[in-house]
């Protein structure tokens, strides 16, 4: 099982039939593709999985943010045709297109020249281009030597080119999912943690008061979050 992945139509690298061979090939038994604030891959990749033998869940990640709190919010199985999803992704799309010239205007204040050009190249088909997409326009003009030095240099939260990605409040994000008839996850809790846990409780009891129905246990954290799945038994029946 693999509920959270990125397509090229986001920050991944892979299209979304490069993904279902992937999952294909890893013996999966459901899979979803969870896109940063678009539906395109996961509508492609929901057709197309007509033709595998695993079930495929429709997904998304929407940016959501609350109290200078960046918490994103997962959905599962729901209507992406739904009137009022479309015309919230379109806002969100937009304001990361409105974001490049923003992080561009940064990076040239620190002697990095890149083009907007440069840029939307990389970005290539995606619909919601983000920061992956900087690092790897740096690396190839050779700027940095890595997309993790890009992002520990320059483009990391408290780093010279950090632009906040803009959202919409994570009540507004899960009432959007569970209105499209979807279920809503809250995904790497350990971000929000930061080894407080009764700090991740309360930011979990408001969560779930406005309708969030689960919590991904599994994630492929540094060694530093290491203890969520000891700690999960607490909250998850």
């Amino acid at each position: 099982m693999d509920l959270h992945s990125h397509s090229s139509f986001s920050d991944g690298i892979y299209s979304p039939h490069q993904l279902l061979e992937m999952a294909k090939k890893e013996n999966l038994s459901i899979f979803s593709i969870t896109d940063h604030d678009t539906v395109i891959g996961t509508q492609i990749a929901k057709k197309e999985s007509e033709n595998y033998t695993f079930s495929y869940l429709t997904g998304i990640e929407i940016s959501s943010r609350y109290k200078l709190e960046k918490i994103e919010i997962l959905g599962y199985n729901f209507n992406s045709e739904y009137s009022g999803f479309i015309r919230v992704l379109e806002h969100l799309q937009n304001a990361r297109k409105d974001r490049i010239y923003e992080i561009l205007d940064k990076l040239q204040d620190v002697g990095i020249n890149i083009s907007f050009e440069d840029v939307i190249k990389e970005v290539g088909n995606a619909s919601s281009p983000g920061r992956p997409h900087f690092a790897r326009t740096m690396l190839i003009k050779g700027y940095v030597k890595s997309v993790k030095e890009a992002f520990e240099m320059y483009l990391a939260e408290g780093k010279p080119a950090y632009v906040p990605r803009k959202a919409i409040e994570p009540k507004d994000a899960i009432e959007l999912i569970n209105n499209a008839n979807g279920i809503t996850v809250l995904p790497h809790p350990l971000f929000i943690e930061r080894h407080d846990f009764q700090r991740l409780e309360n930011i979990l009891d408001l969560l779930v008061s406005w309708g969030l129905k689960g919590v991904e246990v599994f994630y492929n954290y540094s060694s530093s979050f290491s203890n969520f799945p000891e700690k999960k038994d607490k909250r998850c029946h």
